[in-house]
């Protein structure tokens, strides 16, 4: 799969299960510690705003912080995360994947590799989000694998850098053979976190 098409499937994946919240979910802890399901939401469409701008080598405005979102997801955030995925999706594709962007750590990474933390980033949370409301996340073995591959030499960088992780610790790998729950653990995240 092209890495556009497997941001193309995370997105979608994603918005599928943004689709079946309901407002009763809102106020529903998640898998990111001290995080309810509404400020899960306004990160999701924080960070399709924040890799858009990176992408197209604009400044982002000041308030889109996916470490500290602020309310940004609204009365539809289903409407604001298609919206803010397309703009995403956009400034990828407009970028052809060629030169350098601003990446999440603060130094410049090829625009490949930008779509690829974008790409985990979404399918992470799509689990995070999946998790707190209690339906299956969706993501297939295949693109878990990949987005597994990168995060591999990803996440080890982004936790030395303690300014710009919030799981600092890394859950212990237990043995599994499943990709998805192979990322999750890598994240710091923990399977059984309720």
């Amino acid at each position: 799969m092209e890495p556009l098409d497997l941001l193309s499937t995370a997105q979608l994946t994603a918005q599928l299960i943004i689709d079946q919240v309901e407002d009763h979910d809102l106020p529903s802890p998640c898998p990111c510690e001290g995080w309810d399901v509404a400020i899960l939401l306004d990160k999701m469409v924080t960070s399709g705003l924040l890799f858009a701008s990176l992408c197209r080598g604009e400044t982002p405005d000041a308030e889109i912080n996916v470490l500290f979102p602020i309310r940004i997801a609204g009365a539809d955030p289903s409407a604001s995360f298609r919206d803010s995925a397309a703009a995403c999706s956009s400034a990828f594709e407009e970028s052809q994947l060629e030169g350098e962007m601003m990446g999440p750590l603060g130094v410049m990474v090829p625009r490949k590799a930008g779509l690829m933390v974008r790409t985990m980033d979404v399918t992470i949370n799509t689990w995070d989000l999946a998790q707190a409301i209690g339906v299956e996340s969706g993501i297939g073995t295949s693109h878990a694998e990949r987005v597994l591959g990168f995060a591999r030499g990803f996440l080890p960088k982004v936790r030395e850098r303690t300014d710009h992780v919030r799981f600092a610790e890394t859950a212990e790998i237990v043995s599994s053979e499943d990709p998805l729950e192979l990322l999750i653990l890598l994240s710091g995240r923990k399977l059984e976190w309720r």
